[in-house]
């Protein structure tokens, strides 16, 4: 997961974010919503990503507008960084869990109805 480190623009193709990142062309990016509608995000793949600048070429335009700027809002926010998140979805998370007491490691999920329209669809963890 990055930041943007300035705005991307409904419309628009490229994005700003940090460099040195281990992103590839072919990978799926998740931009997360900043305005008030949830269902603000975009689902987009990299044409290309310069490692010294953090541009990133997208595979096609922008849907929705994702606030970003060069600096954290955390100091200003108790620690609350609001810039858009960009999230990488190709490759798979890993996860390490200390055994104790034979638990191992446990990942928690979650139900929730959505609602479009008159219908309900149940989503489940």
């Amino acid at each position: 997961m990055t930041r943007l480190r300035q705005p991307a623009l409904r419309g628009t193709n490229e994005l700003l974010v940090d460099t040195g990142l281990d992103m590839r062309p072919g990978d799926r990016l998740a931009l997360l919503p900043t305005s008030y509608d949830p269902k603000a995000s975009d689902d987009v793949f990299v044409t290309s990503y310069d490692n010294q600048t953090g541009k990133v070429v997208l595979n096609a335009s922008l849907l929705y507008y994702h606030w970003g700027q060069e600096n954290s809002t955390g100091p200003d926010h108790d620690g609350l960084d609001m810039r858009g998140e960009v999230v990488l979805l190709t490759r798979n998370i890993q996860i390490y869990a200390e055994d104790i007491e034979s638990w191992g490691g446990q990942i928690v999920t979650s139900d929730t109805i959505e609602i479009y329209g008159f219908e309900m669809v149940m989503r489940k963890g």
